[in-house]
């Protein structure tokens, strides 16, 4: 299909549906376009402006090298908010929220939260805004805590930011530590395909098991937890097991594994007793 010689919206979003599906379609019209998904279906006779039709090539041609939508669009939404993501920063997605959901009954506005390796910080400032706790959201890139800072700025939620490399500059205890580390294996293949080729190795790459940051996420957790305390980790869908024994031999006690939408083993949570 040629590209449209009118300048209407119907016949673009048309063009852009034949090369791309229907999902990356509608979010690259809607954000070229300034307009709704009802307007795109609706409108079909719109102007649109040569500046709105070179922007839409530009978002093409980046798709079609395999760029996610996430990065050309710069946001992602998350639990009902609109976060800005860099290619500094993991694209969150939606089995992370099995992690809110998880941790988020235990919580309160006394509650002091520690997010190990926050990224653009979808968890630590969920659950800042969700249940008002307080909440020290980490990671070891400047970078990205550049990105998580913005993310706090813009939707206004009150939470520290700390450089560290997991505990390194960690002092004192909180009610509940969570984290989604690095559980990619080195070698998977999927390290090699989609959104993962674009997204920063730092954050994917877990070790030769993937288990590299779990183990110290894990184990060096009960220093840093009261008694009574929990930690919530997610992991890879196949390393449900393995994460449980961490879990036991650092010496939590109700253990519990919890699955996200799609029926994946996801999140592991326990108590420090």
């Amino acid at each position: 299909m040629l590209e449209p010689t009118t300048a209407t919206m119907g016949p673009w979003f048309a063009f852009v549906r034949e090369r791309l599906n229907d999902a990356d379609a509608q979010a690259l019209c809607e954000a070229a376009f300034s307009v709704k998904y009802s307007a795109l279906i609706s409108g079909t006779d719109l102007a649109v402006d040569e500046s709105q039709i070179e922007v839409l090539r530009d978002f093409i041609r980046r798709r079609a090298h395999g760029e996610p939508v996430a990065y050309i669009l710069g946001t992602r939404g998350f639990w009902r908010r609109e976060f800005y993501v860099s290619s500094d920063t993991l694209i969150p997605r939606p089995e992370t929220e099995t992690l809110i959901e998880t941790v988020m009954p235990f919580l309160s506005h006394t509650s002091r939260v520690l997010d190990l390796g926050t990224g653009c910080g979808v968890l630590g400032l969920t659950l800042a805004s969700e249940t008002g706790a307080h909440v020290l959201m980490t990671d070891v890139s400047c970078d990205t805590l550049r990105v998580a800072r913005r993310n706090a700025a813009n939707l206004k939620i009150d939470v520290r930011l700390r450089r560290s490399n997991w505990y390194d500059a960690i002092e004192g205890t909180f009610d509940c530590i969570v984290s989604n580390p690095p559980y990619v294996a080195s070698r998977d293949k999927h390290m090699q395909n989609g959104d993962l080729l674009f997204e920063p190795v730092v954050a994917l790459d877990g070790g030769i098991d993937g288990l590299n940051a779990l183990r110290h996420v894990v184990g060096e957790a009960p220093a840093y937890l009261y008694t009574g305390g929990r930690l919530a980790v997610e992991h890879g869908f196949n390393q449900a097991d393995a994460v449980h024994a961490l879990f036991q031999s650092a010496g939590f006690h109700d253990i519990e594994l919890v699955h996200d939408l799609s029926h994946h083993p996801r999140v592991t949570h326990g108590v420090l007793q």
